[in-house]
């Protein structure tokens, strides 16, 4: 196999986008500040002109509608402008000053808002029955059903009922694309609802959804989803052919970086020439973070797609059996959510006859090569090395304890001390992860042609972790560990950075 360097050396980055998504909602941001948060999406690229995309699809505030707009100039007009006229064209919900704003920003770009069809729009009223807000979602397609599906996931349990019974009476061909998303929600209760509305609409459309759901849901479920779809036969409703499953078109992951952050993407062949895809973002225990994906993609799109991400990404082309165990493995870890992001639901049936039962992944690491016990001259060497790896340049904590371990480092006082309680604040706790993560670099580099005996030294350094007798700051691979997460924390700080904002990824 062809030996692979593609690696992922932008977590952080991706994960500051976010950051810089809730600073340009706080109050009080000066121009100057925004001029910085506009160059610094534009430095990330694609990556971060989508985010912000999707937030003017869901955003009602005039005011963070015209920053959000402000930030936009940063990127190729090509890129975002017909986007912004189809969120100004499509939005019914929002208030005057929203689309106010939007109506500005365009005329800014030379948009002539005085013409058809903007001059045609129903002003708007500030506010909308959830019945409309139900049927605007889906006028506006896959992005609004997304965006709709976000907001849906949040409400009360009586609102996803009454937004389950909207769905149900709407008579809107897309209704049962909606419902189909919802059918593989954690709450049984939407659930069976879903099903059993799926099993009223008199469409071919719900009958197909039922007979895929059919074909991959739980044993437990299958008698309701064959109640409902015998009741659309007794109708008089056409149940389609049964589903042709296509293969997986390929899998690209990056390894996993010092904090436990990794990204997946997977592509499956939809048609002729087009394929599906969903792209991840996951954690080792906090599960599914984030997703994206399309329904169908020409393969010079995907390639694009691919190209875009590898700028941020540097994502490894693997097999799609791997990718599959790694999102077991994810969905293991989310168990505790109350649920996973929109468009991994919109997007489910990519995994379509493929058994997902939520497993761990390092439980299939029972096969690693092993190496004899290293010294510790061979375990420096090998630290040495893999920190100037491309593929482990994503090993560095960033959580704010690390600026402040920064700060004392680089004011040059008691440098070992401040080493010393590093390792023991924040290394010693995460031990085993560490460990862990060191296993799954291994097996990845295996995976992906890197030399054999070089992953079984990383297998060997890992198992070092647990019976090291050594005090954890001169242990050499977690000595580096901090000193790396030190020193990219330290340039942060030289360059004018803030400290990141914790949390953010749950927003």
């Amino acid at each position: 196999m062809q030996q692979s360097v593609k690696v992922d050396n932008s977590l952080k980055e991706r994960r500051d986008i976010l950051d810089l998504l809730v600073r340009l909602k706080g109050d009080g941001i000066s121009i100057s500040e925004m001029e910085r948060i506009g160059q610094k999406f534009q430095q990330a690229g694609k990556r971060a002109l989508r985010p912000l995309v999707r937030e003017l699809w869901r955003e009602n505030s005039g005011e963070l509608i015209t920053k959000y707009a402000y930030i936009l100039d940063f990127f190729d007009t090509s890129d975002w402008l017909d986007q912004l006229v189809q969120i100004a064209l499509k939005r019914q919900d929002l208030a005057a000053d929203g689309k106010a704003a939007l109506l500005i920003a365009l005329e800014g770009y030379g948009i002539d808002v005085s013409s058809p069809p903007f001059k045609q729009e129903k002003p708007g009223s500030g506010g909308t029955s959830l019945g409309q807000q139900v049927q605007g979602a889906m006028q506006l397609g896959e992005e609004g059903m997304v965006t709709f599906l976000d907001d849906f996931l949040s409400y009360p349990a009586e609102v996803q009922q009454i937004v389950i019974r909207e769905l149900c009476q709407s008579g809107d061909s897309q209704s049962p694309r909606l419902l189909e998303a919802m059918l593989w929600h954690e709450d049984r209760d939407i659930v069976h609802s879903a099903v059993a509305a799926l099993g009223k609409i008199r469409d071919p459309r719900a009958a197909g959804v039922l007979q895929d759901f059919l074909a991959d849901c739980g044993a437990e479920l299958a008698p309701f989803a064959e109640k409902a779809l015998r009741r659309l036969r007794f109708l008089g409703v056409a149940v389609p052919q049964p589903r042709t499953l296509l293969p997986f078109h390929s899998g690209y992951a990056t390894p996993p970086d010092g904090d436990g952050y990794r990204s997946l993407l997977l592509a499956r062949w939809a048609g002729a020439d087009t394929v599906s895809v969903l792209y991840m973002q996951v954690h080792e225990r906090r599960g599914v973070l984030a997703a994206w994906g399309a329904g169908e993609l020409t393969l010079d799109n995907f390639s694009a797609e691919v190209d875009g991400f590898r700028m941020q990404d540097d994502l490894i082309e693997v097999a799609p059996a791997y990718i599959l165990d790694l999102v077991r493995d994810a969905l293991y870890w989310s168990r505790d959510l109350c649920y996973l992001p929109a468009d991994f639901y919109m997007r489910r049936g990519i995994f379509a006859g493929e058994d997902m039962t939520p497993a761990r992944f390092t439980d299939k690491l029972t096969d690693l090569p092993r190496s004899r016990r290293l010294s510790f001259q061979e375990g420096d060497e090998l630290a040495q090395r893999l920190f100037a790896d491309s593929f482990f340049s994503g090993w560095f904590m960033a959580e704010q304890r690390v600026y402040d371990f920064a700060e004392q480092y680089r004011g040059g006082k008691g440098g070992d001390q401040v080493l010393e309680r590093f390792c023991t604040e924040l290394l010693a706790p995460e031990l085993e992860l560490i460990r862990e993560r060191l296993l799954v670099c291994a097996d990845l580099m295996r995976r992906c042609g890197r030399d054999n005996l070089e992953a079984a030294r990383v297998v060997g350094l890992a198992d070092s972790l647990i019976d090291n007798p050594l005090p954890h700051h001169l242990h050499p691979f977690l000595r580096r560990f901090a000193h790396e997460s030190m020193e990219i924390a330290r340039e942060s700080l030289e360059r004018g950075e803030e400290a990141p904002l914790r949390a953010v990824e749950e927003l």
